[in-house]
């Protein structure tokens, strides 16, 4: 067994220092006389890790259908125990196995130099996972797990930074009648760790008969309304030259349902006078937020809209893609291009809608060619401003 070398409650302090994650990755290394691929760790999962972040279940490759690229090897000491797993671009996660739990070590290794990123460390009792804590070094958490009669109740966590105020939130879980996991609300938790009443519903089991293709007709159909009854309320006061249905490549569920951003025709001209960049500044909604401020944008915080989102993002983790949400951004973009919709604006003579990536990340002008009459896209472009 390879026992642990440090003596504090967190090792992260002890492998900081580069010889010390040197001698633990070539301990760990040494130890391991069996390997087998994976889709992805099989070091330590934790309760309901699919529900909470998507993606299939991790699954063991035989070697021939491994890609080092994309896939994990787990090396397992003469005890059948994982010692160590390694990825490509030089990480790897070195395993201390203790009397009540395991502590993983992951390391980046460059130029033959390893350093520590992150120590996590797991403890049981009674066959049950009951804490962990985790420490990038300046920052971290730690997370109790109280469970009742086999299943998980609440996992509490402490989430700390150096300089920094602690604070608090809990993970509540809920069963059907037949003990299936139902929903998991994340809840802010005060002080003093009761409820500050603030929630979020961040998974529901699917019902019989949902699918992403169900899912994703009713969101689209939530949209249409929600976004009709919010254009009754954009300011008049100025003609817009843009409405974009704005959201987030990177991380899709933060923003999802996607938000509003108008961009108003004082901002556009300024853009134009200026003259630089005209192309990039007058289409990405979070520079255009960045000077009109938030009484320009729109949010949607329908319980029933969100609660149709999650269920959606779910349904898009599992598969893997954004493409179906993507679609429907698409039919909102043309059902909102329609003049019956735009009657309800005050706009200037060439006004579009677009789906937009609110960080300016991805260029819109493709999508909107797509979804403009010709004679209007020939107009912008006549103008100079795609």
């Amino acid at each position: 067994m390879l026992t642990p070398t440090y003596n504090s409650d967190s090792p992260y302090s002890t492998y900081a220092d580069s010889a010390n994650a040197a001698r633990l990755l070539a301990d760990c290394t040494a130890q391991a006389v069996t390997w087998r691929w994976a889709t992805e760790s099989m070091g330590e999962p934790t309760p309901f890790m699919q529900e909470h972040y998507g993606g299939p279940k991790p699954r063991w490759l035989a070697d021939g259908k491994a890609d080092p690229e994309r896939h994990m090897h787990h090396g397992f000491d003469a005890e059948g125990r994982l010692v160590l797993q390694r990825q490509s671009r030089g990480r790897a996660t070195a395993w201390l196995h203790e009397a009540d739990g395991r502590t993983g070590v992951d390391l980046q290794v460059y130029e033959g130099e390893p350093s520590v990123s992150t120590v996590t460390r797991y403890r049981h009792a009674g066959g049950l996972l009951v804490a962990q804590h985790i420490s990038h070094g300046h920052k971290g958490l730690d997370t109790r797990y109280e469970w009742q009669d086999g299943q998980l109740q609440r996992a509490v966590t402490s989430n700390w930074a150096d300089g920094q105020k602690t604070w608090l939130c809990q993970d509540v879980y809920r069963y059907d009648e037949a003990g299936r996991l139902d929903t998991i609300t994340l809840e802010y938790l005060d002080d003093d760790g009761t409820p500050s009443g603030e929630t979020r519903l961040s998974y529901r089991r699917p019902r019989k008969g949902e699918t992403l293709a169900s899912v994703a007709a009713r969101v689209e159909a939530l949209l249409v309304d929600a976004i009709t009854n919010a254009l009754a309320q954009v300011p008049r006061d100025e003609k817009i030259y843009a409405l974009f249905i704005c959201y987030t490549q990177e991380d899709f569920g933060a923003a999802w349902p996607p938000f509003l951003v108008w961009g108003r025709e004082p901002y556009r001209r300024a853009i134009v006078d200026a003259g630089e960049e005209v192309r990039y500044y007058l289409w990405a909604p979070d520079e255009i937020r960045a000077v009109q401020g938030d009484a320009h944008e729109r949010w949607f915080d329908d319980a029933v809209l969100k609660e149709a989102c999650l269920l959606h993002a779910q349904f898009m983790d599992i598969a893997q893609s954004t493409a179906s949400a993507m679609r429907v951004l698409k039919n909102l973009a043309a059902h909102f291009n329609a003049p019956a919709s735009q009657a309800l604006l005050n706009t200037t003579d060439d006004f579009v809608v677009a789906h937009a990536d609110n960080t300016g990340e991805i260029d819109p002008l493709k999508a909107m060619k797509a979804a403009l009459a010709p004679e209007r896209w020939a107009l912008l472009k006549a103008r100079g401003l795609v």
